[in-house]
């Protein structure tokens, strides 16, 4: 081949994985919520409301949550932060209870619009996630708060309207894996009957949801796949040029 053939060939495939790389980043850049994807206990990719389904990965949060949200009934914090440590499902561990982020100054900073600590509070802000368990109540599965952010109690179609593909999801409060820094004797919580977010006492039983960074299924994504592709395409193009 002419190396001028040659040279405009690999243009081509430099050219094909720029534009990939640009659609990938625009995709992100427009994001929006993505449903939840369900795995099975050996982390095969099934449907999120599949009975086979044990764990439902979160694309929005890079987590997988455990799909049972009463495994461990109702336990004071350090048992619940112990069993989700000590948990394994299948032959995944690395258990962890969602955390939640103390924003502004230390402690909870209630309000009804924007803060750590209340109703409606902020659950992210750009691809930093501030309370997990927050943005899911909120964000994925669009329930609303008992007040709305101008003050009005109750406002119309508050509640736990929607659990998703989760199962036994308790009208309750559930326990954070994150201590309360200014009294280390309380830690975070969500009360998941009226979107209320909180510290308490430790030794209060409340119910806890396991979750896990990552994937259990490690599925590529498609820009990645993509980018496979071309890159393998170009390099089987140089290597027959050379031969």
């Amino acid at each position: 081949m002419d190396d001028r053939l040659f040279a405009a060939a690999m243009r081509r495939c430099a050219l094909t994985l720029a534009v990939v790389l640009l659609v990938a980043g625009s995709l992100a850049a427009e994001a929006t919520v993505l449903p939840l994807e369900g795995r099975d206990i050996n982390g095969n990719p099934v449907a999120a409301t599949d009975a086979s389904a044990v764990f439902e990965y979160d694309p929005n949060l890079d987590l997988t949550w455990l799909r049972d949200w009463n495994v461990n009934g109702l336990q004071n914090w350090s048992t619940q932060v112990a069993w989700a440590a000590a948990l394994t499902v299948g032959t995944f561990s690395g258990w962890t209870l969602p955390s939640i982020a103390d924003t502004g100054a230390p402690g909870c900073n209630e309000s009804l619009n924007g803060t750590d600590c209340g109703y409606n509070v902020q659950t992210a802000s750009g691809s930093t996630v501030y309370s997990a368990i927050a943005y899911m109540w909120y964000v994925e599965l669009g329930n609303l708060a008992y007040c709305d952010t101008s003050g009005n109690c109750p406002q119309t179609g508050w509640g736990l309207s929607n659990t998703g593909p989760f199962q036994n999801m308790q009208v309750s409060d559930y326990w954070s894996g994150t201590e309360y820094a200014p009294d280390t004797t309380r830690a975070w919580f969500f009360k998941t009957v009226i979107g209320l977010q909180a510290d308490a006492a430790k030794g209060n039983l409340f119910y806890a949801v396991a979750v896990r960074p990552g994937d259990v299924a490690a599925v590529p994504e498609p820009a990645t796949l993509a980018l496979l592709g071309i890159g393998l395409a170009c390099i089987g193009f140089a290597r027959r040029r050379l031969n």
